[in-house]
This record gives C-alpha cells, structure tokens and sequence, in this order.
C-alpha cells in the first residue's frame, strides 16, 4: 500500500489562500519601513534564536529515541537526530505534514525495524508532543494571564467583522487552551474507540501494515505509562524553546516585549503551522502576529517582520536536514528484549522478526540474551520506499 499523497489542487489552493492572506498582512504596513526593520536588525539575537530552534527540534528528537525503547530497540541520539532534522526539511519541502512523519518511519524500516513498530513510535511521539503543547499552554497562559488583562485585538479586525473590536486577548488566549484541551481528550476518545473496533482510520498512520498488528504495538506504550510521560515532558522543552526564540527575534528588531507574551502565543503559532489553510503558515501567521503583538506595544512593521524572520530562520534550520542526508547513515540500531506480560524475556512486537527463537529474538549460546544489531551501512533508500507500494 502506498501512503496517500496530497491532492495538488489542495496544496494550490492552500498556495492561493496563503498569498491572499500575505496581501492583506502586507497592505496594512508600510512596506518601506518593514524593510528597513529587517535590514536593520541585530545579528546576534537572530544567532541566539537559530539556536534555539534548533534545540527545539533536537528536543524532539530525543523523546523519539526514549519512545523507541519500550519496543526493544536503541536508537542512537545522533541517527534520531539526523532522521528527525531530514524531517524536519521534508515538512518545509512536500506540501503535506506528515511527509516528515513518512520519512521516519521508512527509514526506520530500511535499517531493519519492522513498518509496523517504527509507525507506531512516531505516531506515540506526535502524540506525546500534543501534550507537551497543552501543557506548555497552560503554563504559559497562567504566566501572562497579567500582562494580557484588558488588551483588545486590533482596530483593523472591526473593519472584518465589527464584533471582533470587542475581542480580548485574555479571552483568546483562554478560549485556545479551552479549544486544545477538548481536541485532546476528544481525539483520545476517538483513538481509543478506533483502537478496540480496529477502524480503517488507523491505516492512515499505520502506513498500510496490517491494523491489529499496529494495534499491538500501541499495546506496549500503555505498559509503559513512565517512558510516555518521560517523552512528553522532553518534548515540553520544544515550545517553550520556540518562544524564547521568538523574544530573541522580537529584541533584533529593538521591540522590547515580555518573553512571557511570547511564550503565551507560541503554542497557537504551532496549531497554525500545522492547520490546513495555507502552506506553511504563510499569511496566517503573519495576521496572527499583527493581532498577538499590535495590542502588546508593537507597530504593524514589526509584527510582520518578526513573522517573516521566524519563517526564514526555521527553513534554515530545517535546511540542515539536507546535507544530514548527504552524509550518509554511520549508526547501529540495537534490538534488545523487552519482556512482556504475556511470554517473559519475549521482545516487544518479536513476533515480526524472523527467527529461530519462540518469542523472535536470537539467543546466545548458553542460553544467554544477545544483542542483536542492524549495521545501517546498506539501508534501502527511505524516499525510494515512500514512492513503493
């Protein structure tokens, strides 16, 4: 089965939105000042805030590697790292979210990690970071809450809609964590619910492995709640990096703001990254940027040229990813036991590797546990895989 590829009349139509929305951002600036903010911004914070979007993706790198464990494998930190960063370019290249999400897993695949396991443990990190956002939004909400009392959404908004002059950002910002936190006790229910029917939905994320396959594989990270928890609060430090990113960029252009106000927002810039309205946020997020930050104490032109340098500076990061695939893979993934409920000593999901043992591991002579290592010197080439049914 091949993964389901974006319609290109979807992603042009998400093209046309975008550039309207980015008119409309630009038309309410005055474009000759914006471009002297850009020219004049100070090297060094954009430095600082390159650095921490980074640490913000190698942030999720790690809690992909924690989540690898409960199913018998070691991942080295710098082969997560790579995968995650090639992914990371991926999303910024193929007009789809989950191209990325794609990658991984068959590039897992082709260093000898069943399909079944590896869409799984990218599936548990997604959701893992969906909790690290509520819970970054909460916090960062009750941080600011006493900066955001009283501040009103821009004038420009009544002109949209007249009730919208009311608006107030508290308000917002509450309504977004009240929004989050239903999406993610609805969405729970949901996976629970199609986890017990065995709903064809579940194909979209198992990547055409068999359902009750990639239903037992989940099985293993609810036997392993602390591993879970350990990957969530890991994947917390990845907003929060962002928004200090986000004052760094804010102190470039001279705009002295709260870095808690930018903690506050950075959670809804993420929802917008990934809603399907334009590609790659482009025009949304810089009217989100006008309506945040205006009420807050910045110009229109500085609003706009925070957003555009936040676009430019997570592209440069993300460029990385491709000389990543360049060098090549020089790590081992390790397979190891992990005892389960039902067979002790058997590997989580052994059932997939072919071998002489009951449980699907190796044994050593003597009756001893061995490691069981896959060299990633020869993989098959992952974006050739994603391309093959």
């Amino acid at each position: 089965m091949r993964p389901s590829r974006p319609s290109p009349w979807r992603w042009l139509a998400r093209l046309a939105l975008g550039a309207v929305l980015l008119t409309w951002a630009l038309s309410l600036v005055e474009l000759e000042d914006l471009g002297g903010l850009l020219v004049r911004c100070r090297p060094l914070p954009l430095a600082e805030a390159f650095v921490l979007f980074l640490g913000a993706a190698l942030a999720s790198s790690l809690a992909w590697q924690v989540l690898l464990i409960p199913l018998g494998f070691r991942l080295h930190l710098g082969q997560a790292v790579r995968l995650s960063m090639i992914g990371f370019f991926l999303n910024n290249l193929i007009p789809s979210g989950l191209g990325g999400d794609v990658y991984r897993v068959f590039a897992l695949s082709g260093f000898g990690v069943p399909r079944v396991q590896a869409a799984a443990s990218v599936l548990v990190e997604r959701w893992s970071a969906f909790l690290a956002l509520l819970v970054a939004t909460g916090l960062s909400y009750a941080a600011a809450f006493p900066l955001l009392r009283g501040a009103e959404a821009p004038d420009f908004l009544q002109s949209l809609w007249p009730p919208l002059a009311h608006l107030r950002l508290d308000w917002l910002m509450g309504l977004f964590l009240l929004a989050l936190a239903l999406a993610f006790a609805g969405s729970t229910c949901l996976a629970l619910s199609a986890g017990r029917s065995g709903a064809p939905l579940l194909e979209r994320f198992s990547l055409g492995v068999p359902t009750a396959g990639f239903l037992a594989v989940l099985q293993q990270y609810r036997r392993h709640p602390a591993t879970f928890l350990a990957a969530s609060a890991i994947n917390l430090a990845s907003p929060l990096l962002e928004g200090l990113a986000f004052s760094s960029i804010a102190d470039a252009l001279g705009l002295e703001l709260s870095p808690l106000l930018f903690l506050a927002f950075t959670p809804i810039f993420r929802v917008l990254n990934h809603l399907p309205v334009s590609v790659n946020a482009v025009g949304t997020q810089e009217l989100a940027s006008i309506v945040f930050w205006n009420p807050l104490g910045a110009t229109p032109d500085q609003a706009v040229a925070i957003s555009l340098l936040i676009h430019a500076l997570k592209i440069s990061v993300s460029a990385l990813g491709a000389p990543l695939y360049l060098v090549g893979n020089r790590y081992q993934v390790e397979r190891f036991e992990v005892p389960g409920p039902g067979k002790k000593g058997c590997p989580a999901g052994g059932e997939s590797f072919p071998s002489g043992h009951p449980c699907g591991g190796d044994r050593a002579e003597g009756g001893g546990t061995r490691l069981a290592r896959t060299r990633s010197a020869q993989p098959e080439d992952p974006i050739e895989g994603m391309n093959r049914p």
